[in-house]
């Protein structure tokens, strides 16, 4: 059986101009402290369905929040805990973690608490939060995806290459490109194009943007009215398997709306 040990969330605080103590934690916070916590360690579907044995205690000493585990689970703790307090941020945390740690932050500003991180392997704590310090999550401005975009190409070059793409959805675009892939192939100043492009876009306003070519897609606006005539002609031997085509349209009609 593998070694174990303990970490703690530790409340201090004042209610009712008195120093907090058990007795004054609700049963919706305490579930709320073991869920945060187990989310904490664990925070895929796949972790938390194969976690070990937690154990749980709540006691005096302002309001000590007591975890017994396994001393891996104890290590992962205090080691991501002691990177925020280094840090001073949250923002290297994967989204789950970083939502929790915003979490125990509001609470601290709203009730001015301090919350601090303990464990069995450091006599001190390893993370304090209070309402000064700032470990809030960041909101996402923008994602990175890639785009296809249609447009006239009105400037080429630069110490940097790029070239100008003109949108009618966003207005200018400027994407950066190799000297290669600018020189390569025909010329395209002044010519209507499609590329496709790896960049941002602002969650804001949906408009990309920091935009790299991948490559271009020949812009073509015109259908081919020999290949229709031909997708026509083998659809029209198909047809002539109906024996009568108004019928069978309203059977498939009927079928649908049921």
């Amino acid at each position: 059986m593998e070694e174990q040990g303990f970490i703690e969330i530790k409340i201090n605080g004042l209610v009712d101009q008195r120093p907090i103590k058990p007795i004054d934690i609700d049963i919706a916070e305490i579930k709320e402290i073991i869920s945060d916590v187990e989310a904490f360690l664990y925070p895929t579907k796949a972790e938390k369905s194969t976690r070990p044995h937690i154990s749980y205690t709540i006691e005096e000493g302002s309001a000590r929040n007591i975890f017994h585990l396994p001393i891996s689970a104890v290590l992962l703790f205090n080691g991501i805990s002691k990177e925020i307090s280094s840090r001073g941020n949250i923002d290297f945390l994967d989204n789950k973690r970083a939502e929790i740690i915003d979490k125990f932050q509001r609470k601290a500003t709203e009730k001015d608490l301090q919350i601090s991180f303990y464990s069995s392997v450091s006599t001190e704590s390893v993370l304090s939060i209070t309402k000064e310090t700032q470990y809030y999550k960041v909101a996402a401005t923008f994602i990175e995806t890639e785009f296809i975009l249609y447009g006239k190409i009105n400037e080429e070059g630069g110490n940097n290459p790029n070239f100008h793409l003109l949108t009618k959805e966003f207005g200018k675009l400027v994407i950066s490109a190799t000297e290669q892939q600018l020189l390569e192939g025909e010329k395209r100043l002044f010519r209507v194009y499609g590329v496709r492009a790896k960049g941002k876009q602002n969650l804001a306003d949906g408009k990309p943007y920091d935009l790299k070519l991948i490559d271009y897609i020949t812009y073509n606006p015109n259908y081919d009215e020999h290949k229709l005539n031909l997708l026509i002609q083998k659809a029209s031997v198909n047809w002539n398997n109906v024996p009568n085509v108004d019928l069978w349209l309203n059977e498939i009609r009927a079928s649908v709306n049921g």
